[in-house]
């Protein structure tokens, strides 16, 4: 946990590749994705090394705690050895892992230190937490011209056609005189329902349809469709 910490407070500050907002979310969700991921390499491989180098150094040599954190350095770097660039994803945990082993071991494992050993993380959690919270600048409003180039930008779809702002266009499309209307709405906090309308008429042939859809910051879903799909979309 304390290694998830670290590394997720290395990985925002100062990273301008990730957006200045809500920050004290994306700490937690970095700290547990890397709590969750490292933590089962440790319980699978961390382990038993650290119960072997206990073992080998208990007999051998009891009093050379530098030499167990070396040696658990050493086989944490081992685990990434192929890719020299990561091995430090290897060596850190390993290091505050015999670190805060030996640490426990000295105080003899009583309760009071256990305790502490189980809380500090979670307290540290907390405060790094506040930290990015309050550093973390105000989200500008979610704007309904955001909302309809969210809901534009996929390729090759029926709503890529129509304009990318709340307008109209008319034009001319295997003879059919064709008009498209882009219009949102907002219905909540950051959540608009966008509409595109369009109709078509040649001769006697005409018609109408509109499709709809919720959209806020992070998704896109439909709501409605209506009318009949235009002629020169079947093709």
């Amino acid at each position: 946990m304390i290694f998830g910490l670290i590394f997720s407070s290395y990985n925002l500050i100062g990273n301008d590749s990730i957006p200045p907002y809500s920050r004290g979310e994306e700490f937690i969700a970095w700290a547990l994705t890397l709590f969750f991921y490292s933590g089962f390499i440790i319980l699978i491989y961390g382990t038993p090394v650290s119960l072997l180098l206990e073992f080998i150094l208990r007999k051998k040599m009891p009093k050379y705690n530098w030499l167990y954190i070396l040696f658990h350095a050493f086989f944490g770097g081992l685990f990434f050895y192929q890719k020299l660039d990561l091995m430090f994803l290897g060596i850190v945990p390993a290091l505050i892992y015999s670190i805060v082993d030996r640490w426990l071991y000295t105080k003899n494992l009583d309760g009071r230190h256990i305790t502490f050993g189980f809380l500090s993380p979670i307290a540290l959690a907390v405060v790094l937490w506040l930290f990015f919270s309050l550093i973390s600048e105000s989200r500008p409003p979610f704007t309904s011209e955001e909302a309809i180039a969210l809901a534009t930008s996929g390729e090759d779809t029926i709503s890529s056609n129509f304009p990318k702002e709340k307008d109209k266009w008319s034009g001319n499309i295997e003879g059919f005189n064709v008009s498209r209307k882009t219009s949102a709405r907002k219905i909540g906090d950051d959540q608009y329902l966008v509409t595109f309308t369009e109709t078509w008429e040649k001769g006697y042939v005409n018609g109408t349809y509109s499709v709809s859809y919720i959209v806020n910051r992070n998704s896109v879903s439909l709501h409605s469709e209506g009318g009949k799909s235009p002629p020169y979309y079947k093709k």
